[in-house]
C-alpha cells in the first residue's frame, strides 16, 4: 500500500509561543528595592556621621576628618545606587563588595570604640562630670565659700567608692556607652549590610553571609570572655 505523500503546505504551523518576562521584571523589581534599601541606609549613615562629626569637634581635626570623609564615602555610594536604581542598570560586583567591607569595616571599628578604651584618645570630653581648674578649683566656683569661709583652693576631702587618681578624680572607665546617633548609625549600616549582601553575586553570598556569621560568632566570643563589654 502506498504511503500518500504529505505536502509541507498541508501541514498547520503553530507559531512559537511568545517569550514572557514576567520572571525577569519580578526578578528586576526585588533588585531594585534591595538598591533603595542600600542607597537608603548608606544615605542615613553618611548624614548621621555628619552629625558626630559636628558632635566630635573637641577631639580634633582628624577625628572629625574621618567622619567627614566616612560621611562622604557613604552618600556618594547612595547616590551611585539611586542613580543605578532610576536607570534600571545593576550595580557591579565591584562596587557592591566594597561597600559591603567597608560598612563591615565601620561596624568593627564603632564596636572597638565603644566597647574597648583603644580608641580613648579621639573621645569627647565629658563636661558634665566637671574638672579641676587651676589651684584645684572648678571653673565658675568661688574659691571661698560665702557661708562656712572654707577655702576650696585648699582642696577638699572627696567621698568616693574604688580607686582614684592622683588629682582626686575617679578614674574613667574602658567602657562608653552608645549615644542616640551611634545607635542610629549602626541600625542605618545594619540596613545597608543586608542589602548589598542581597546584592551581591550569587556565587559570592553564600561565602559573604558565611563570613558574617563567623564575625557574629567571634564577637560573641569576645564579649563573652570579657575582651568586648
Amino acid at each position: 500500500m502506498e504511503t500518500p505523500s504529505v505536502n509541507r503546505r498541508d501541514v498547520l504551523e503553530v507559531p512559537p509561543a511568545p517569550m514572557t518576562s514576567a520572571a525577569p521584571s519580578r526578578a528586576r523589581r526585588v533588585t531594585r528595592l534591595w538598591e533603595s534599601a542600600a542607597g537608603l541606609g548608606l544615605a542615613a549613615a553618611g548624614v548621621l556621621h555628619v552629625a558626630a562629626a559636628v558632635d566630635h569637634l573637641e577631639a580634633g581635626d582628624l577625628a572629625v576628618g574621618f567622619f567627614l570623609l566616612t560621611a562622604l564615602a557613604q552618600v556618594g555610594v547612595a547616590g551611585w545606587l539611586a542613580i543605578g536604581t532610576w536607570t534600571g542598570s545593576r550595580p557591579s560586583p565591584q562596587l557592591v563588595i566594597m561597600a559591603l567591607l567597608g560598612t563591615v569595616s565601620l561596624l568593627a571599628l564603632y564596636l572597638v570604640a565603644h566597647m574597648t578604651s583603644l580608641l580613648d584618645a579621639f573621645a569627647v570630653a565629658d563636661h558634665g562630670s566637671g574638672g579641676h581648674g587651676h589651684g584645684g578649683v572648678r571653673d565658675g566656683q568661688t574659691q571661698i565659700d560665702p557661708v562656712t569661709g572654707v577655702d576650696f583652693s585648699a582642696g577638699m576631702p572627696i567621698s568616693s567608692e574604688g580607686p582614684l587618681a592622683m588629682d582626686g578624680q575617679q578614674p574613667a572607665s574602658g567602657r562608653h556607652g552608645p549615644d542616640g546617633i551611634g545607635t542610629a548609625t549602626v541600625t542605618a549600616e545594619l540596613l545597608a549590610l543586608t542589602a548589598l549582601t542581597a546584592l551581591a553575586p550569587a556565587g559570592w553570598r553564600g561565602r559573604i553571609v558565611n563570613g558574617l556569621f563567623a564575625l557574629g560568632a567571634l564577637t560573641w566570643g569576645l564579649w563573652f570572655t570579657g575582651v568586648l563589654g
